[in-house]
């Protein structure tokens, strides 16, 4: 093994590593976030309210360790925190791959992967996506965009400016229309910031991608719901998520995507018909 292969193993290790840890931090986030509580001071237990020793907060491991409950009240930790953990380790792992540099790697992974983790877990629990999330971060987004295209910063403004109006105004379109035509609200403002803060991030050629593979993505589930019969009374469907999986694919893999239909998917398609 060469040093290079090594050196190569080791920064893909640190990666994750670095993941599992935010990954801990975020589910603080996601627990606190909606019940307006500071994210300030040290972990507890969301049963007993004791406060957590750090040497029982080690990502993942301690879950396995204890049996997946908790020293001081015994009562089972919820599934989600070592689940979210190891989702975002493993999407660490997958940013840094498709990262250029470090600082590449931690700034999308930092200000665009770790905040899509955080409101896709909440909207999938309580259907709602925090604004304290969603808005700042479109500020973010642009200034990412600043970082990317810098000196080029007209060129910045056009890619999150389009994107911003775009992504928030076809969704506010959309669900204009379909509440005028169901009668009810169909898709929440959350949904609309949120797709804003990704054209902030991505620009808007990167949404249609973006609202395709999340429909596609939610339509599947939608399905399973049905054929499991686990839906919710009130039978609504979290879209944030989908968003935000759409989004991460489309940064991780959009362009070879896009490529593999259009050059691949079409040609096949379109030939027999010409010939």
């Amino acid at each position: 093994m060469t040093e290079q292969q090594i050196s190569m193993i080791l920064m893909i290790s640190f990666a994750g590593l670095f993941g599992l840890v935010v990954g801990s931090f975020l589910n603080v986030l996601i627990y606190r976030l909606p019940k307006n509580l500071s994210i300030m001071g040290r972990s507890f237990c969301p049963q007993c309210a004791i406060p957590i020793p750090i040497y029982r907060n080690v990502p993942v491991f301690t879950y396995l360790l204890q049996a997946g409950k908790s020293s001081c009240c015994k009562k089972p930790i919820p599934l989600q925190y070592p689940l979210v953990e190891l989702l975002t380790g493993f999407i660490a792992v997958l940013t840094f791959l498709h990262s250029n540099s470090l600082v590449e790697f931690f700034v999308w992974f930092v200000l665009f992967m770790c905040p899509l983790i955080t409101l896709s877990i909440i909207d999938f629990q309580l259907k709602i996506i925090p604004d304290i999330i969603s808005l700042p971060f479109i500020v973010v987004g642009i200034a990412v965009n600043f970082y990317i295209h810098y000196p080029d910063w007209l060129q910045a403004f056009k890619v999150s400016g389009l994107g911003i109006l775009i992504g928030g105004g076809v969704l506010l379109v959309l669900a204009e229309v379909i509440s005028r035509l169901k009668k009810t609200e169909a898709m929440g403002g959350g949904d609309i910031k949120l797709s804003a803060m990704l054209g902030a991030f991505l620009g808007w050629k990167a949404l249609i991608f973006v609202f395709l593979a999340s429909s596609v993505l939610a339509l599947v589930y939608a399905v399973l719901q049905i054929i499991t019969k686990n839906q919710d009374e009130d039978k609504t469907i979290p879209f944030g998520p989908f968003l935000s999986m759409g989004a991460i694919i489309y940064w991780l893999y959009g362009i070879e995507l896009t490529n593999w239909y259009f050059f691949e998917i079409l040609k096949s398609t379109v030939n027999p018909l010409i010939l």
